[in-house]
């Protein structure tokens, strides 16, 4: 990925692509030598009560820095790249709790 905008194109996209089923797309990249999360949630998603924001602040947490957004787009990113897929996984977990 080249930049932050490529990421979340890229899970908007796929998010498009997912149906209409309850469905939460998250991304992580190194972008410029910093971590980068994507969270994105599709309407069935947010209908259930998963909004994008909480979890992209999770992920970034764990990447040492911060994130937020709207319902359905967040984002979130920190300095410590090799924390990223720990910040996937605390995604997963708090979809699965």
């Amino acid at each position: 990925m080249q930049s932050g905008d490529d990421l979340r194109s890229l899970a908007t996209g796929v998010r498009a692509q997912l149906g209409d089923g309850a469905a939460v797309v998250v991304l992580g990249a190194v972008v410029n030598e910093k971590p980068v999360v994507i969270v994105a949630t599709n309407d069935a998603a947010r209908a259930a009560g998963v909004q994008a924001g909480p979890l992209a602040k999770e992920a970034a947490g764990v990447l040492g820095g911060g994130g937020g957004g709207k319902p359905d787009l967040a984002q979130g990113g920190g300095t410590d790249a090799a924390a990223l897929p720990a910040a996937l996984r605390a995604v997963t977990a708090r979809l699965a709790a």
